[in-house]
């Protein structure tokens, strides 16, 4: 299966590649087939692979004292181990499909490659990593007022 250069182009990277960046992404993203129900991260194990969701959707779970909780869903455009692709570090929770989903997985090694290579893209790539975080750190935020003004009797 092949990625969709074009839609990375237009959802992550926000410019056109050239024919040369276009080939060097295609040499190190690779598209998987995802089917509903399939673990893609598991909580505790080491990390180093950074999943992109191209279509589909997917659930976090995280096993908080005994009970497994989940946390999101995520959609299109999510990124998934991203902190344990940039630090090697364990995963902090298991990443599920929700649904039959296709995901664009990147290794490190690949992006390593990428940084000898391509530093626009790998910029790029890396623009759309601290944004991706800013918005969910927003929404974390957003939810936290949410639940302190339904607490405090002030949301009515």
């Amino acid at each position: 299966m092949d990625i969709e250069v074009a839609w990375i182009e237009n959802n992550i990277i926000k410019t056109k590649l050239s024919d040369e960046q276009h080939q060097q992404l295609e040499g190190v993203v690779r598209a998987v087939a995802i089917k509903k129900g399939d673990t893609i991260v598991k909580e505790g194990e080491k990390g180093g692979i950074l999943y992109l969701v191209r279509s589909g959707c997917v659930d976090i779970f995280q096993d908080l004292d005994g009970q497994v909780q989940r946390l999101a869903g995520l959609g299109e455009g999510s990124m998934i181990g991203e902190v344990t692709f940039l630090s090697g570090e364990l995963a902090t929770a298991t990443v599920v499909a929700a649904e039959d989903s296709i995901v664009y997985t990147m290794d490190r090694a690949g992006f390593a490659r990428l940084m000898q290579t391509s530093h626009e893209l790998v910029f790029a790539l890396f623009t759309y990593m601290l944004l991706y975080q800013s918005r969910m750190i927003r929404g974390l935020k957003a939810d936290q007022v949410k639940l302190m003004s339904f607490m405090s009797g002030s949301h009515k």
